[in-house]
């Protein structure tokens, strides 16, 4: 488990952004629950701390993609696979995180391929 962030930088209703060990962590925080998950749309990669929380749905900011962050399922298209999500521990004021099952996602299959 690796500290994230205080626990008092991350309100009720609210996101935080991190890094850890080379992941890119999101923290939520949703009726009084942290959760953490990969911080990566499934569908096109794009940075879903730029979406919107709204209850336990984030929605991504690029395309509306919709996942559950207490489980990471995804609820709506365009995404249709799910993203990680990684076990939290709240100890001494910070959200602690552990990335250690993290895996590398595949790019997506669209574009020019270089």
């Amino acid at each position: 488990m690796t500290p994230v962030c205080s626990i008092a930088a991350v309100g009720e209703g609210e996101m935080a952004a991190c890094e850890v060990d080379g992941v890119k962590v999101l923290v939520c925080q949703v009726e009084g629950q942290f959760h953490a998950l990969q911080d990566q749309c499934s569908h096109a990669r794009q940075a879903l701390h730029a979406g919107t929380l709204n209850g336990h749905r984030l929605r991504c900011p690029l395309h509306g993609g919709l996942f559950d962050v207490r489980s990471g399922a995804c609820l709506g298209p365009p995404a249709t696979k799910p993203v990680a999500t990684f076990p939290v521990l709240l100890e001494a004021g910070k959200v602690h995180v552990d990335v250690s099952g993290a895996k590398e996602r595949p790019k997506p299959r669209f574009g020019p391929l270089n």
